[in-house]
């Protein structure tokens, strides 16, 4: 029997968001035993998955906290952890998949060891290194977000296993919290769900528009409004009700928030006809349980990632040019916030209560509509506002092209129609990048063959070092400055750090390899841009082996 161990100890969300995995895994390994390593925090998560073996809890923000206040020396902290995962190491695991990339994680799956370890794990000097393409990708696409194009839960299902049929999120809720659930709700014979906070006020929408929302809704719409969070928000849904109420709302109303277990909150959000919500970790609860989830992808959030998984589930994001803004943005105006209208999301919600018909016109944002395209793999379609032509083509490109690039299969999406709209300014980035590319990796190859002499010349290699990194900050320069190019260049940067080998001449050639695998995908994309080409990378693959 196949075993496999998953590393996943960082947020609610991700655990749910392992679904398709865990059912890729048991398509590619039928009665494949699955193990799962989880903060002690988020067990009562993992007990409601599907397709486990065992949840292995450990409580890693507890040896976090004693080794940063020295509660206990390095030697008894290491010997603790080590006794911990020595089990796990005697198991022999077939598969080792690492969900959190963190050095923690990446030393605990080096340690428990497997003949295949994907995601994050120790490399011999200490740092980390990403295995395997889907999970590299995952590494890298937060450097070209808005070109991104694949969710979180095809990445896992396709680093930790292949490509496969697509399988929606479940949940296993117990009898006992159904039960408990219809008796909470039996006040009213329909209800919706409303989280209005998030961990990160950041990815909040204002409570004010909530409750305008709400205050719309309840003029088409007379039964129950319930509210779900944690005790932090507590406040916020005080601030949503009082505008609500003031707006003339007249529903019945209850608030949950921080009153139920997890497999209880599952039990109300799965007796309710749609979860109206900031991203969260509750979000992809409800999508589990099979409830229509309007998703507001605001701040930082970028539901292209992380949004409603599957068909059934709707977005609203603003219409802005910095929307998603980065991770480490710090935003002075929260202008996104205000974009999304209260009347809009009062109508789009009438639509999934069949009282009126789906909005068509959604000014200051966009509205998507999630489902399951050609390839399997959840996507979101545009239904009304606009994208910018440009961001759409490369974003259809860098799908087919990464999707194909790292499961060697023919993607059944069509081709982003024509040559991209900036065709001319592309090219032109091309002919200045493709120079200086081959220039860099001669010199790569250079510093390789000097690197593995027998006798090696310390200045001439330096000089060639310091040459090939004044090489690398001009290629970057230009490769990160474009949509059609960002993403190899990133690919590139991570590539070049990705190094799990001893010795000078060792690592000379994985650098060497890196530039030229930087300058193959150059020359497969610069054919694929041409006006006439089919866009195919697998076309285009043939054509260079055939030359």
């Amino acid at each position: 029997m196949k075993q496999v161990l998953i590393v996943n100890i960082t947020r609610m969300g991700d655990l749910v968001q392992m679904g398709a995995l865990l059912s890729r895994l048991q398509e590619e390994w039928p009665g494949v035993a699955v193990d799962l390593v989880v903060d002690r925090r988020f067990a009562p998560v993992a007990s409601l998955l599907k397709g486990l073996r065992e949840v292995i809890a450990f409580d890693f923000h507890e040896l976090i906290d004693e080794s940063r206040a020295l509660v206990k020396d390095v030697v008894a902290l290491y010997q603790e952890a080590a006794a911990w995962v020595k089990p796990l190491a005697e198991r022999r695991y077939d598969r080792v998949i690492n969900l959190t990339f963190n050095k923690p994680s990446a030393l605990l799956a080096g340690f428990i060891g497997a003949p295949d370890i994907r995601g994050a794990q120790s490399a011999w000097d200490g740092g980390i290194v990403i295995e395997h393409p889907w999970m590299a990708y995952f590494s890298d696409f937060h450097q070209f977000r808005r070109l991104n194009r694949f969710n979180l839960v095809d990445i896992y299902a396709l680093g930790g296993s292949g490509p496969g049929t697509f399988a929606p999120l479940r949940l296993t809720v117990s009898h006992e919290a159904r039960a408990w659930a219809k008796q909470v709700l039996a006040e009213s014979s329909s209800w919706i769900a409303v989280q209005a906070g998030a961990s990160d006020g950041m990815k909040a929408w204002r409570p004010h528009l909530f409750g305008q929302a709400l205050a719309q809704v309840s003029k088409r719409w007379q039964d129950g409004i319930l509210f779900i969070g944690s005790r932090e928000e507590e406040a916020t849904i005080a601030e949503v009700v009082r505008v609500y109420r003031a707006a003339g709302g007249q529903n019945l109303v209850k608030t949950m928030a921080g009153r139920t277990t997890l497999d209880q909150l599952a039990g109300l959000l799965g007796e309710c006809r749609l979860l109206l919500t900031n991203d969260t970790g509750p979000m992809h609860v409800g999508v589990a349980v099979g409830t229509s989830v309007i998703d507001l992808s605001v701040g930082h959030v970028d539901f292209q990632e992380t949004g409603p998984y599957g068909p059934g589930h709707w977005v609203v994001q603003p219409e802005l040019d910095c929307a998603p803004c980065g991770f480490d943005h710090v935003c002075a105006h929260h202008a996104c916030k205000d974009r999304i209208t209260s009347d809009f999301v009062a109508d789009l919600m009438g639509h999934l209560l069949n009282v009126n018909p789906c909005p068509s016109r959604a000014f200051g944002a966009r509205l998507y509509e999630s489902g399951v395209d050609e390839d399997g793999l959840s996507t979101f379609r545009l239904k009304a506002g606009t994208e910018s032509p440009v961001t759409a083509w490369y974003a259809a490109f860098w799908r087919r092209y990464w999707y194909e690039a790292h499961t060697g299969l023919r993607s059944h999406l069509p081709s982003p129609e024509g040559p991209p709209p900036d065709v001319s300014e592309t090219k032109t980035q091309l002919r200045s990048l493709m120079p200086l590319l081959e220039t860099a990796c001669r010199r790569a190859d250079e510093i390789a063959r000097l690197a593995s002499r027998a006798s090696v010349n310390i200045s001439e290699l330096k000089r060639l070092q310091r040459e090939q990194g004044a090489d690398q900050e001009r290629l970057l320069r230009i490769g990160m400055a474009t949509e059609a190019l960002a993403p190899l260049a990133a690919a590139f940067c991570r590539q070049v750090r990705n190094d799990n080998v001893i010795g000078l001449s060792q690592l000379a050639r994985h650098q060497a390899g890196a530039y030229q695998t930087w300058r193959r995908r150059l020359v497969e994309i610069d054919r694929s841009f041409t006006p006439g080409h089919t866009g195919d990378l697998l076309v285009v693959r043939a054509e260079r082996q055939a030359a």
